[in-house]
């Protein structure tokens, strides 16, 4: 075993670089030299560092014919991909024009090129290079007889001078905010992704039976009042929800943040709202990304209904009503994390080109 001696500074150099160094071929080297200066012999060295030992005594060599600085130079052959010298108008491409999937970009890579690569390295390509994933498009609705840009600005007014200031008022405790919607879960399967070898079925249940929730949500405690019937939800399930959240009122204004649903708008259950002392704010149209329980539904459909088979509807109902009842204890945790008063806007967003 070869006698070496290592400085105190070449120590720490040693130390840090075999972590910290920008290049992965030198953090090696500086990994075979650390353990070295440990005592290790070469053999067990050579393990440790997954490497030969041939490039053990190769990596001590250049050690003492040039010190750490020799070791730092990699001289490695570093080939150049045919598509290094089109990158820039790839992107640009690439960025109004996004491809649909890796064949499509290969096909207009050979197009605007000459160069044809195999889907492999076209996915390597639009990952590595150009800093692209396979991402998943969101839908923005919109009124008709609006733009994109009309429909954000109206959700920021609505949310500046109407929802932030009554949420405000509920954070200090001086007012009650639910947010109301109803889910209609369909005795159907809900299917969902899984990890797994091959692709798997979810036996389909027969009929059409429905169950339907109708939920106000509290956006400070996050207790949730509901209304259910397995029949459909209207102007007579909304006034028992404003009697139930009226019951379990404490003295303080209460408001309730919902969509323009014709059985949330008419007279029936507004002239309730007013005898129970009940605001009732409306959300723009077209706005379920204000809405706050929204994002409870598809909690609840991944927890309890995606992927899975239920033998019979009470058991599917069951498997709701238990995940429901859960909230404030199995997951008030992810509760706590999915239901904040950060709500998306699409004043700033990407567009999909026509």
């Amino acid at each position: 075993m070869w006698a070496i001696t290592f400085s105190a500074d070449d120590r720490r150099a040693l130390a840090h670089d075999r972590y910290h160094h920008p290049d992965p071929r030198v953090q090696r080297k500086m990994e075979v030299l650390w353990l070295k200066s440990h005592g290790l012999g070469h053999d067990a060295i050579a393990t440790y560092a997954d490497v030969s030992r041939r490039t053990v005594q190769r990596y001590l060599e250049e050690y003492l014919e040039g010190g750490l600085s020799r070791l730092r130079c990699c001289r490695g052959h570093q080939p150049q991909s045919a598509l290094a010298e089109h990158r820039d108008s790839l992107e640009e491409y690439f960025l109004e024009h996004p491809p649909r999937s890796a064949k499509q970009a290969q096909a207009v890579i050979e197009q605007q090129t000459g160069v044809r690569r195999g889907l492999t390295q076209v996915r390597h390509f639009l990952k590595d290079q150009l800093g692209l994933r396979w991402r998943k498009t969101g839908a923005i609705p919109v009124p008709p007889k609006k733009t994109v840009e009309e429909h954000a600005r109206d959700q920021a007014v609505f949310l500046r001078e109407k929802l932030e200031p009554r949420l405000k008022q509920a954070r200090r405790g001086r007012r009650q905010v639910y947010f109301v919607d109803a889910a209609h879960f369909v005795f159907a399967p809900f299917l969902g992704f899984l990890w797994c070898a091959a692709r798997l079925f979810v036996r389909a249940a027969s009929g059409r039976k429905r169950y339907n929730v109708l939920g106000a949500m509290d956006a400070v405690t996050r207790r949730l009042i509901r209304v259910t019937n397995h029949d459909y939800i209207n102007a007579e399930s909304v006034c028992a929800l404003l009697r139930a959240v009226a019951e379990v009122g404490v003295g303080l204004p209460i408001t309730l943040v919902l969509d323009n649903a014709r059985y949330q708008k008419c007279a029936v259950v507004q002239a309730l709202a007013e005898s129970l002392k009940i605001e009732l704010l409306y959300l723009p149209g077209y706005s379920p990304n204000l809405n706050l329980i929204e994002r409870l539904w598809r909690f609840l459909r991944k927890q309890s209904l995606d992927s899975m088979y239920y033998e019979d509807f009470s058991r599917f109902t069951a498997a709701i009503d238990r995940c429901l009842d859960d909230l404030p204890t199995a997951h008030k945790g992810e509760m706590e994390t999915l239901l904040t008063h950060r709500f998306q806007t699409f004043g700033d967003v990407p567009l999909l080109a026509a």
